[in-house]
C-alpha cells in the first residue's frame, strides 16, 4: 500500500496535474479528495475534480467531496483562472468521446471537513498517520483539524504539503500574496500554528517549473485522450507570462506536492518557520523566519524549526514524471511505480 493522502483542491487546471499524477502513481494511496471554492467556485471544482478522475480512471472510486463555498472569515475571492469554468465546456470539438463521470461524490454540506476529521481520527486510532496535500485554500483542512481536535492531528497527520506564499516572488492575486493564502489567509495562519508538520511550495519555486507549448504537444501525442485533455485545457488557461516568468510556458504549480512525495530528491527544501498575515491590508502576505526560535531565550538547544519549504526544482525532472504518469494512464488507467529521476538535491537544509 502507498503513502496514504487526501486532497483539498480547487480544479483548476494545475489542481487537474495533481489529481491525475497522484491517480497514476502507485507509491500514492488518494484517499478522498476535497473540493473547496478558489480558483472556481466550490461546485464547479467538484464536477473539475470528478471529472478529472473519470477522465483518468473510468471505473476510479475515489471519493470526492463538496467542501467550503468560501473562506472562514474574509470575502470570497477567486482566482485569475475562473472563467475556465468547467472543464467539459472546452472539450466538445475532441474527436474522442468523453467517459462518463463515474467518481462518487459526497453533497452533504461541507462533508469535505467531515471526511477530512474522520480520516485524521480513524488514522490516529489505528497508528498509521496520513498526509494532507493542499492545492487550494486552506478552509476545509483548518476547520476539519478543529473538529478531530489537537491530539488526534498529532496523532493522525504524518504531514501537510501544500502549494501556496510567495517571498522573494510577487504575489499573482495581489502584489503582496499568492492566491490560495489570500483565499483564507485565517485558515492557512491556523493550519501554520498547529504544530503539525508542513512543507509549502511558494511560487518561488513553482514559477521555475513550466510546460511549453512543445510539452504541451508531447504530452498530446504520447498520452492518449488524458494528454490531449489535459493539453488543451492548460491551453485554455492562458498561462504563458515569459516576462514574469523568465521564460516561456506556463507554471504548473500544484502538480510539484504531490511529485515531492514521491521524488523528493527532485527538489531542494530548505527549514523555516512560515507565518501568514490575516490583516486587511496584507492579507495572505507570507513571510519566513530563518533562524531557530525556543520559548526558552537562554538557549536554542534542541529546538527545530516546524516548516519546509520548497527553494528549487528539478524542472525537467519533474516533467519527465508527469509524462511518464499521464503515458501510464493512458495505456492501462493502472497506477504505476515512479521512476526515479536525477537529484537536484538529497538533503534538507535549516535556514540559521
Amino acid at each position: 500500500m502507498g503513502k496514504r493522502i487526501f486532497l483539498s483542491s480547487d480544479p483548476g487546471i494545475d489542481d487537474m496535474a495533481a489529481i491525475l499524477f497522484a491517480l497514476a502513481d502507485r507509491d500514492i494511496d488518494l484517499i478522498g479528495i476535497g473540493a473547496v471554492a478558489g480558483n472556481v467556485a466550490m461546485q464547479t471544482a467538484l464536477e473539475n475534480a470528478r471529472f478529472t478522475c473519470a477522465l483518468a480512471v473510468p471505473s476510479c472510486k475515489v471519493a470526492c467531496y463538496e467542501g467550503s463555498s468560501g473562506p472562514l472569515l474574509r470575502e470570497q475571492i477567486y482566482g485569475a483562472h475562473k472563467a475556465l469554468g468547467l472543464f467539459q465546456d472546452h472539450l466538445v470539438d475532441l474527436e474522442s468521446s468523453l467517459p462518463a463521470v463515474e467518481a462518487g461524490v459526497d453533497n452533504a454540506e461541507n462533508s469535505a471537513a467531515l471526511a477530512m476529521a474522520q480520516a485524521i481520527r480513524d488514522a490516529a486510532a489505528m497508528g498509521n498517520p496520513i498526509t494532507f496535500v493542499v492545492t487550494g485554500p486552506m478552509t476545509d483542512l483548518a476547520l476539519a483539524m478543529k473538529l478531530a481536535g489537537k491530539m488526534a492531528c498529532l496523532e493522525g497527520i504524518e504531514n501537510i504539503v501544500a502549494m501556496g506564499g510567495a517571498f522573494e516572488a510577487l504575489g499573482n492575486r495581489a502584489p503582496y500574496a499568492e492566491m490560495n493564502m489570500l483565499g483564507d489567509p485565517h485558515a492557512a495562519r491556523m493550519v501554520c500554528e498547529s504544530g503539525i508538520a508542513l512543507t509549502l511550495f511558494p511560487l518561488d519555486a513553482t514559477w521555475t517549473c513550466r510546460l511549453t507549448h512543445r510539452d504541451l504537444d508531447q504530452i498530446a501525442r504520447e498520452a492518449g485522450l488524458v494528454g490531449q485533455v489535459f493539453a488543451r485545457l492548460f491551453r485554455a488557461s492562458d498561462r504563458e507570462n515569459p516576462e514574469l516568468y523568465g521564460g516561456p510556458g506556463g507554471p504548473v504549480h500544484d502538480l510539484l506536492p504531490v511529485v515531492w512525495l514521491v521524488a523528493p530528491e527532485l527538489f531542494l527544501t530548505r527549514r523555516s518557520r512560515i507565518s501568514v498575515a490575516t490583516g486587511p491590508e496584507l492579507a495572505g502576505h507570507t513571510s519566513r523566519v530563518r533562524k531557530k526560535i525556543c520559548s526558552d531565550t537562554s538557549s536554542n538547544e534542541g529546538c527545530t524549526l516546524p516548516h519546509c519549504i520548497a527553494e528549487e526544482v528539478n524542472s525537467d525532472g519533474i516533467r519527465a514524471l508527469f509524462l511518464d504518469h499521464l503515458k501510464s494512464l493512458a495505456q492501462t488507467g493502472r497506477r504505476t511505480k515512479s521512476n526515479k529521476h536525477q537529484s537536484l538535491t538529497n538533503r534538507e537544509e535549516d535556514l540559521q
